[in-house]
């Protein structure tokens, strides 16, 4: 007995060991040649970090696991992750598989993130399988020619992420922490399913504005499924969107060729609170302490076979609200009378025979009916509209009814707009015929808000053509400036209804422009909102916007400056602020600019200047603009007037501030005197030089160029007349503070006696200047100067070289010294 113990303890031993050892002699092959395979079916970089194979973990099923599963783009989706999958694991019978039917027990997705991209020219991030014929033949005459089936049980979903980028339709949409158990039998021929399905927060919006912000949604459901003919009917079940219950049921078929669809939605609670539940936080806040009353239906069919988007069954929804009311319990006012139809409705076939049909829109807001409706019919071909809307809004009843915390509103809108026609004739142009009339009003409208100037338009007024709105009068103070602007706005229906771009002729005037209000709102926008960096986004000019503005600014105040009348065009088009002939006046001077702020690409925005400037004063530039004091403190010690011309080009960060490095420019300034005094460079000169005069210094006829590059100010060679005497400065200085100049200067002999006493006796203190080099060296606020003598020390060595040349001629001059050199080389003087 103990034999046979032993015996089978071995074989068992033995199995134990080979079904650990077994997937190790194979794991290294299956993983390469999987991966081999699957890069060479996909155009994309397929990779994973651990694959595992074991027959031990999930006894006696096989266990396959793998994490750090990627799959990246290539070519114009270089490095963008198409999927990552945290973990993927997969258990299987193996010895089902001998029967002809492989059972999948489990498969597990955790932590996926899809991330699918549509990029502007229609181009799919992925489309990544290759077009081969040949493969597709040979899967297609394997899958006949075999018998062979896989059966799954069960799939769950972790913690998945999707999102959806289309640039086609400035789209994006967001799922974020999808989880997903689908359990059964799926072997058998018919066999009930369970479906639990849940997402915390979807997100959806479209030209920035969003459609759904952080609607939770969940789905629990019973399937009967017949695997045979594979249709799947729906039993019990529940669809949650945010507290919106809807029920539906009824049959899905897998055909060959598409799908055969009878389904039925529809509302379970039929109060009009439960569909406020869809509409965004930012619109209506606080609903469980909401009072509402009115009946909801909500009801959606759909029955046909669908094929492709072009070939759709029948379908038609339902919404009405019925004598709807809204009102907060700390409010005094509420919306009433609400009344809404809906009805979408196709008869299967073509999405152009959808026909949506807004009959009723109708609210109550302080004793001021509001109604509005539209009707879309043939939406692909050429789509027909028909609508309008009429009432009158006051603003400050809205107020009164919607919770606003952050915001204070007032005003009355009165509208009465009238539309009807389709896109063939916006299409050619025949404007004419789309019947667009009627007029917007907008009377003592007021907006207040934390930490921005009040906003207040006494008057505006536009009126409605099918070829322009006219902007009669729009009449606008925001805090201490004020706005007036009249013209007209062109090409609107295009606009609206393709995208195309809008133009406007705009008069613009304002007596006053008071820049600082706006940055000192903006300053304490930004330290109540620390954490929001949206408010640090680069402001991204729309390209599909042309408008032309005449403006005109009686005063304008910036920092410290005040700049008066200041005239000129401003275009905005193509993603480009541009100002064209620009003239102001400015620190007892006047300025001509034009240039342009560009960000057309939005990834490399820039700025392009030139301004030509005349008769400015000096110490008023430096104490209205900080930047010229960060760059050079001198100019707040200096006195007198300059003009100049220059150019000024860089690139722009995230914070619409200039990329240092990329800054490039330069021009010329003139001035006919400038007096400094009392600056820290002339300081340190004049105990240099140890002169006093040094420490008040006017320099005239100055005439210098520049350039910037490389971050650097690059200084020519220039002179100037300082002290009757002529100075050569030439050098750089950093935009970070730092100097580098050297300044060619006449010292008089006395004054750098010492630093010459290396010449002994020889160096005369009398006579005229000799020229030194001083190096200025340092920072802007902390200067660092020396002396280089070397052009001193040439022109005091040529001065004793013809002193000792002088010499030598005199001494020759004497006749015996004459004679006695003459006798050293055996000459003698005839007598």
């Amino acid at each position: 007995m103990k034999k046979f113990l032993k015996i089978t303890g071995g074989i068992v031993l033995f199995i134990l060991i080979l079904l650990m050892v077994t997937p190790l002699f194979f794991k290294g092959k299956i993983e390469r040649l999987v991966k081999e395979e699957v890069n060479n079916q996909v155009v994309a970089k397929v990779d994973w970090g651990k694959f595992s194979l074991s027959l031990i973990k999930d006894f006696p099923n096989i266990s396959v696991g793998m994490s750090g599963l990627s799959v990246v783009g290539v070519d114009k989706f270089e490095d963008d992750t198409l999927l990552y999958l945290n973990e993927f694991a997969l258990s299987a019978d193996l010895m089902s598989a001998m029967g002809g039917s492989l059972s999948v027990e489990h498969i597990l997705l955790d932590k996926p993130m899809i991330h699918a991209k549509v990029l502007a020219d229609s181009t799919v991030n992925w489309d990544i399988y290759k077009a081969t014929g040949e493969i597709e033949e040979v899967e297609t005459a394997d899958a006949e020619s075999s018998d062979f089936t896989i059966r799954l049980k069960s799939f769950e979903v972790k913690d998945a992420i999707i999102t959806y980028v289309d640039e086609t339709m400035d789209l994006e949409a967001a799922i974020h922490n999808l989880h997903l158990n689908l359990s059964g039998d799926m072997s058998a021929a018919t066999t009930n399913l369970m479906l639990e399905s849940s997402i915390e927060a979807v997100n959806v919006s479209m030209e920035k504005t969003k459609y759904l912000n952080q609607v939770k949604v969940s789905l629990v459901a019973g399937i009967l499924a017949d695997m045979t003919n594979m249709v799947f009917t729906f039993e019990e079940n529940d669809l949650m969107v945010n507290d919106l219950n809807l029920g539906f049921d009824g049959h899905v078929g897998m055909l060959d060729e598409g799908y055969h669809l009878d389904l039925k939605l529809g509302a379970k609670e039929t109060t009009f609170k439960s569909l406020l539940a869809l509409v965004p936080k930012e619109f209506l806040t606080d609903l469980e302490g909401v009072q509402t009353q009115g009946t909801l239906t909500l009801e959606a069919t759909t029955k046909g076979i669908y094929k492709d988007t072009d070939n759709l069954p029948a379908f038609d929804a339902t919404l009405k609200v019925n004598n709807g009311q809204i009102k907060y319990p700390d409010l005094p006012k509420s919306i009433n009378d609400i009344n809404i139809n809906v009805v979408v409705n196709n008869p299967g076939g073509s999405p152009d025979n959808t026909v949506t049909n807004i009959e009723k829109f109708h609210f109550e807001l302080g004793q001021n009916p509001f109604d509005a409706s539209l009707l879309l019919k043939t939406p692909v071909s050429n789509a027909r509209f028909k609508g309008g809307m009429v009432g009158v809004i006051d603003l400050g009843s809205l107020k009164d009814a919607i919770p606003m915390d952050s915001f204070d509103i007032k005003g009355v809108v009165d509208a009465d707009v009238t539309l009807d026609g389709n896109m063939e004739m916006i299409e050619k142009e025949d404007y004419e015929s789309v019947q667009v009339n009627g007029k917007m009003k907008l009377d003592d409208f007021e907006y207040t808000s934390t930490g921005l100037p009040k906003v207040t338009i006494s008057e505006a007024l536009m009126t409605f053509s099918p070829k322009s709105i006219a902007l009669n009068k729009f009449v606008c103070n925001v805090g201490r400036s004020d706005f007036d602007l009249s013209g007209k706005i062109e090409n609107y229906l295009p606009y609206l209804f393709k995208d195309e771009t809008i133009k406007g002729s705009l008069m613009h005037s304002s007596h006053l422009l008071d820049v600082n209000e706006f940055l000192e709102g903006f300053e304490e926008e930004q330290a109540n909102a620390a954490e929001d960096t949206t408010a640090l986004e680069l402001f991204e000019v729309p390209k599909n916007i042309d408008f032309v503005f005449t403006s005109s600014f009686g005063k304008i105040v910036y920092d410290k400056l005040t700049i008066n009348n200041t005239k000129g065009k401003i275009t905005v088009k193509d993603g480009r602020v541009v100002l064209n002939g620009m003239s102001m006046k400015l620190l007892d001077g006047e300025m001509k600019m034009a240039g342009e702020y560009n960000t057309q690409d939005v990834k490399k925005p820039f700025v392009d200047f030139i301004f030509d400037a005349g008769n400015i004063d000096i110490t008023k530039t430096a104490n209205s603009f900080s930047i010229i004091d960060s760059l050079m403190p001198i100019a707040k010690s200096s006195k007198g007037q300059f003009s100049a011309d220059f150019k000024y080009n860089s690139l722009l960060d995230k914070e619409m501030m200039p990329v240092i490095a990329s800054i490039t420019g330069g021009g010329n300034l003139k001035s006919k005197a400038i007096e400094v005094s009392n600056s820290k460079v002339l300081n340190n000169m004049a105990d240099l030089l140890k002169k006093e005069k040094y420490r008040k210094m006017k320099a005239e006829d100055l005439d210098i160029n520049f350039i910037m590059k490389d971050g650097k100010i690059i200084v020519e060679p220039f002179t100037a007349k300082v002290f009757g005497s002529r100075i050569e400065v030439s050098g750089e200085q950093g935009f970070d503070q730092s100097l580098n100049y050297v300044v060619k200067t006449p010292v008089s002999r006395k004054d750098i006696a010492g630093a010459m006493s290396f010449l002994g006796g020889g160096f005369s203190t009398s006579g005229d200047d000799v020229m030194v080099d001083v190096i200025v060296k340092g920072t802007a606020k902390d200067p660092k100067l020396s002396l280089d003598l070397a052009e001193a020390k040439k022109q005091v060595g040529k001065e004793l070289e013809k002193e000792a040349e002088k010499v030598v001629k005199d001494i020759l001059k004497d006749d015996n010294v004459k004679n006695a050199i003459e006798g050293l080389f055996g000459k003698k003087k005839k007598k």
